[in-house]
């Protein structure tokens, strides 16, 4: 289990990722669980099911290295490799979280709560560079049974050439490979991508995600997030502190 904490102004938020149980925490105005894999139900927790695409890393890497699709997933890897691209662990973090502003804006998608200093407290970075320069990057939570997919970004949307647009992507495959032979070597069970679009309701921006995703081979599953507000105040603070940030 992980243990994050949070500060909005005065206000404390406590998050636990992969807990095997929900609790009551004293001192914070607003509790969270993350990617719990029971459905627990308990007065005064909000609960929200998802569906997440996850890889048992309990299998051998050769394995998991079959289980991926040949054309769009391995030989990419590879191409990533023979291009010179490098991958680097807990570097990068400005030049990453300038990157993913402008990815997400290009995107016209909000921007995460998390800052460089708290990435670096909380968890995993992996940074793709080709020449001298950071071209993407993903940004994990890890326990010592779980590693979950958070945040990735690239400048692909900012690439001036399909050529240039390619061996980005390619990087992108590359960085989660690097990522799951990391968790193996932890002893890690299980490779968590972040989330899985399920909608009656068509969407090419999240069913070409998915297919990325699925492109490492893995299973569905379905997970829980649960939260607490002991705080009126909070939302009402919450919401405008939203709010701000959006005009900014």
């Amino acid at each position: 289990m992980l243990e994050i904490n949070k500060k909005i102004g005065f206000l404390k938020i406590k998050e636990f990722w992969f807990s095997d149980d929900i609790f009551d925490v004293k001192n914070c105005h607003k509790l969270v669980f993350r990617a719990c894999k029971k459905k627990v139900g308990k007065i005064g927790f909000q609960q929200e099911e998802f569906t997440t695409l996850t890889l048992n890393l309990e299998k051998d890497l050769e394995t998991i290295w079959q289980g991926m699709e040949k054309s769009s997933c391995r030989y990419a890897i590879r191409r990533a490799e023979k291009d010179g691209v490098k991958i680097f662990i807990n570097k990068h973090y400005r030049e990453f979280y300038r990157t993913y502003k402008r990815f997400n804006r290009n995107k016209k998608l909000s921007v995460t709560h998390w800052r460089p200093d708290d990435m670096q407290k909380y968890g995993t970075l992996f940074t793709a560079v080709l020449n001298n320069k950071v071209i993407a990057g993903n940004f994990y939570l890890e326990d010592k049974r779980n590693i979950r997919w958070l945040l990735g970004a690239s400048q692909r949307l900012e690439a001036l050439s399909n050529q240039e647009k390619i061996a980005i992507g390619n990087a992108n495959r590359l960085i989660i490979w690097e990522a799951i032979k990391y968790a193996k070597l932890k002893r890690i069970q299980e490779f968590d991508f972040g989330g899985y679009y399920i909608s009656t309701e068509p969407d090419q921006q999240k069913e070409g995600i998915n297919a990325f995703k699925k492109s490492f081979g893995g299973e569905l599953k379905n997970y829980y997030n649960y939260q607490k507000n002991y705080s009126r105040f909070y939302e009402i603070a919450y919401k405008m502190y939203n709010l701000i940030r959006r005009l900014l």
